[in-house]
């Protein structure tokens, strides 16, 4: 704006020589409201998102329009504020009227006002918050809040109101005083010509904001994040107005002041002006998510990104509507014929960029592609991808506590077995880990098979998979998929815009999901599937039924599998996704993660059932997804972990059964057998000590460090030379050892060779105290080889290897009136505790030392051993099956 007469005209530079800040102001006024009145015409005010997201993408026209008008406003509003302030910087504001310079003081609101409307009126995710905001501070002054509030914003359902204020009274408002002030509408015409052809290019070049509803990065208007710092700081945001009217006054009282007053004002208000412009920086650069402070830059908005139209690449009806984000996207412009999605996850419901991000804003394929994730789930994006608000936050909150991602329980064993730590407990992230003998030797050896693993290509599962975030469990290709994906990699199909399957997320996760990682270490997924792990080489064996070779050359042979494999159910029809996903609490070892317990399914006394009510919001989710008529359902509970087992019902004669999650299959829960609760002698026996069938084994273990040989990194993902070796002695497969885990209640449980080795760290570092470490512990397994039948009585009382004496001849001699046990190993003595290779505990000794994998787990004591062996030696002259015997369960030594 200016003021007629030369005398009173505010020059810009020389460099600058067509006008004044104000003039330039004006013209940029009279563009902006020109573009406006064409943006009205293909902008919806009842759907503003939808409607702005579909002319981007389907109008170039309307683009420009939309970008001119953004640009020409910003250039408005900052050019107002530069003349306003050469105005106190000349000293003019003494020769204004003074109901002109209120009327004046007045419009600067107003432009805020206009200002701030026209972003609202995006009706974008940043849009919706700024009216919130600005909703909630208009509604905190006193007595006309409420009236005022809706009066310059209306209701948060409609945009009515708002857009006619915007478009109408306040632009209308805002020439009325400029006409009063400067008695001019239109500026000089070079500067209106000048003006509207560097407008022109910048809306050619870069585009108006528009969030993308993925990213949680939240924030409003340049100008108005200075607010935002200050309202993130104080108690009570309506003392905003406080600071709005200290800062509104000085310039209302400015004519009225004398010299030195003014020149205090001036100087109060140009040291506000700074204070804000710190604010304002701080709010664009340094605030993250959820206002967090963020010093990598990471989602601001470059408005000098070049991001130029490209003419001719505009089809209106190919476009997809995404009814859960209320926008158009142009993916499906080049990729239309693209099927095979979950319902819940198809395009038409969530689009493509809530997944893959890039730009759904252009039907550019460069453009389109910036930014976007090929492999998305990975866990490093997944609060970008699968877990903002709109899909799974809570999920993806949690899931970084599950020990499926932090492997906390095995880092912490690691780290003791190299007596790193004191007590193999502890809380860790795999992620954290360094580079001492233990973090190399996890590195080198283990440190894949955790969720936080990078998946960074396409593709299906496999037996060699590791990690990969949401995929690991929820990724399902087709056939079709499966071939179009290989045609790709053997460049049969180079252009990727010509497929037409898309693999498929859902809840269909299959063993073979859980198999890459779960074959190794415990090898629980190939001991449930009856397979156990051989020394020998692919190449060396003989084609036979009996045997099995893995795609990674580990050759296994078939023993017996788990009576729930033989009946066709998954490992998820157990586990559920807490188990899995993990429930927000940090655990330390899997024992400690896993709910469901065999007595959860398998039970004599009905259990108190729980109902729809007591579900939580994600097994409901579950439930909707696999469309089951839960309305009148009752479900069996989890233990006491407060969940239910949601895929538990009553048929209908009134039995519970588990129904498969994948199968629908019904599987009866079939009561367990008289004689497993029978008396008290057998009460703190946990089901798996008697009815697992086999346990892997491994014995004869040693690892050191070979620095010439090459080796990888797996957490750099990375080759390097020098790497931890592992030496195995024997694999063995037989009933397990049994041992005591300590807790509420004592449980005898089944427990296998964890760590009967020996390490050599000297290669490795120099200078180490006790470089030479040699263990004997014993784990705890829940080997899921499950069997109808139990384990006889003779297997426990009378066998070395379930008390813990490891492999041999147990004997029971009498000599006259006296007897006595004795032990003969199969196995030498390990020089290092002079025990049998595959011992756990001395024969009829007191453990001393430690002796497990768990701090809370032991052996038997010197005591039990002899317990154990008393029923034993009765065992050696009577049936297990007599009365007598059977006698014994309810009362020994009656």
């Amino acid at each position: 704006m200016m003021i007629n007469g030369n005398s009173n005209n505010i020059k810009l530079p020389k460099s600058i020589v067509f006008d004044t800040f104000g003039g330039i102001a004006v013209s940029a006024l009279l563009l902006c409201v020109i573009s406006g009145v064409i943006l009205a015409i293909p902008y919806d005010v009842s759907d503003p998102y939808l409607s702005i997201s579909a002319f981007i993408l389907s109008n170039p026209g309307a683009v420009i329009a939309r970008n001119m008008h953004y640009w020409s406003a910003q250039i408005f509003l900052i050019f107002t504020l530069i003349h306003i302030w050469d105005h106190f910087r000349i000293g003019t504001e003494k020769g204004i009227r003074t109901g002109i310079w209120f009327r004046l003081g007045i419009a600067v609101f107003v432009i805020f006002y206009a200002m701030l409307s026209g972003f609202i009126l995006k009706g974008d995710t940043d849009s919706r918050q700024a009216l919130r905001i600005f909703s909630s501070l208009v509604e905190a002054i006193p007595l006309a809040g409420s009236q005022l509030s809706y009066v310059l914003l209306g209701s948060e359902e409609s945009y009515l109101l708002l857009y006619v204020n915007h478009i109408a009274i306040a632009t209308i408002f805002i020439i009325a005083i400029l006409f009063e002030h400067a008695r001019i509408i239109w500026g000089k015409t070079i500067t209106f010509i000048v003006l509207g052809l560097i407008l022109l290019v910048l809306s050619i070049l870069f585009q108006a904001p528009l969030h993308d509803g993925q990213s949680a990065i939240v924030k409003g208007p340049w100008y108005f994040l200075g607010f935002q710092e200050m309202l993130h700081w104080m108690h009570r945001p309506a003392w905003i107005w406080v600071v709005v009217l200290v800062v509104a006054l000085p310039v209302f009282i400015m004519p009225y002041l004398a010299k030195n007053s003014t020149r205090i004002a001036k100087y109060f208000l140009f040291v506000a002006l700074v204070f804000y412009a710190v604010l304002t920086i701080i709010g664009y650069f340094f605030r993250g998510e959820e206002w967090k402070w963020s010093w990598t830059g990471e989602g601001i908005y470059m408005p000098f990104d070049p991001l130029p139209l490209i003419p001719g690449t505009y089809q209106y009806p190919q476009l997809t509507e995404v009814a859960g984000y209320g926008r158009f996207e142009s993916c499906m412009l080049c990729h239309q014929e693209m099927k095979g999605f979950s319902p819940a996850h198809a395009p038409e419901a969530i689009g493509c960029v809530s997944c893959h991000l890039g730009n759904p804003f252009t039907p550019d394929k460069d453009q389109a592609h910036t930014n976007m994730l090929l492999v998305p789930g990975n866990l490093d994006n997944a609060a970008r991808s699968c877990g903002t608000a709109q899909c799974h936050p809570d999920i993806t909150d949690r899931i970084n506590s599950s020990l499926m991602t932090t492997m906390s329980g095995i880092i912490s064993v690691n780290r003791f077995v190299f007596n790193e730590l004191p007590l193999p407990d502890g809380h860790f992230d795999i992620h954290d880990i360094g580079h001492s003998p233990a973090d190399q030797h996890l590195r080198n050896m283990c440190s894949r098979c955790h969720l936080g693993n990078l998946k960074t290509e396409p593709g299906p599962v496999s037996q060699e998979s590791r990690g990969g975030g949401c995929n690991a469990c929820h990724l399902n290709y087709s056939a079709v998929a499966q071939s179009e994906l290989g045609n790709f990699f053997g460049t049969h199909m180079p252009d990727s815009s010509l497929w037409s399957a898309h693999p498929a997320l859902n809840l269909n996760i299959s063993n073979d999901h859980c198999f890459g990682c779960h074959s190794r270490s415990g090898r629980i997924s190939t001991s449930y599937e009856g397979w156990h792990e051989t020394l020998l080489h692919r190449d060396e064996i003989p084609a036979a039924d009996t045997l099995r070779v893995l795609d990674d050359g580990r050759v296994f042979r078939h023993i017996t599998e788990d009576v729930h494999h033989k009946a066709g159910m998954l490992c998820i029809d157990c586990h559920d996704s807490y188990e899995l996903m993990g429930d927000g609490t940090y655990y330390m070892h899997e024992e400690d993660q896993v709910m469901i317990t065999c007595e959860d399914c398998h039970f004599h006394e009905m259990p108190a059932f729980m109902n729809l009510a007591d579900l939580d919001a994600e097994t409901r989710k579950i439930l909707q997804l696999k469309d089951m008529d839960v309305e009148a359902s009752v479900f069996l509970p989890m233990g006491n972990s407060g969940r239910v087992i949601w895929n538990s019902k009553f048929d209908r004669q009134g039995d519970p059964v588990l129904i498969g999650k994948v199968s629908g299959k019904e599987h009866p829960l079939n009561a367990p057998a008289g004689i497993c609760s029978r008396g008290r002698a057998h009460s703190d026996l946990s089901c798996q000590a008697c009815h697992t069938a086999w346990v892997p084994q491994c014995i004869g273990c040693h690892n050191e460090y070979d620095p010439k040989v090459a080796g990888y990194d797996m957490l750099k993902q990375q080759e390097e030379v020098g790497s931890w070796v592992e030496y195995v002695g024997l694999y063995l497969a037989d009933l397990p050892t049994l041992g005591v885990v300590e807790g509420e209640a004592r449980q005898v449980h089944t427990f296998v060779p964890g760590m009967i080795l020996t390490i050599d760290k000297s290669t490795y570092m120099e200078d180490i105290d006790d470089p030479f470490v040699f263990h004997r512990l014993y784990a705890p397994l829940s080997a899921h080889t499950t069997v109808r039948e139990g384990r006889s009585c003779r297997s426990c009382h009378n066998d070395p290897l379930a008390i813990g004496y490891g492999r041999g001849e147990l004997e029971y001699v009498i000599e006259g009136e006296n007897a006595k046990w004795v032990f003969t190993p199969k196995y030498a003595n390990n020089p290092n505790d002079m025990l049998p290779e595959d011992a756990w505990i001395p024969f009829l000794k007191q453990p001393d030392g430690n002796y497990s994998t768990r701090s809370n787990t032991r052996p038997f004591s010197l005591e039990e051993q002899q317990k154990i062996l008393l029923v034993g030696a009765c065992l050696e002259c009577h049936d297990q099956d007599s009365e007598l015997m059977l006698s014994t369960l309810d009362d020994f030594d009656a």
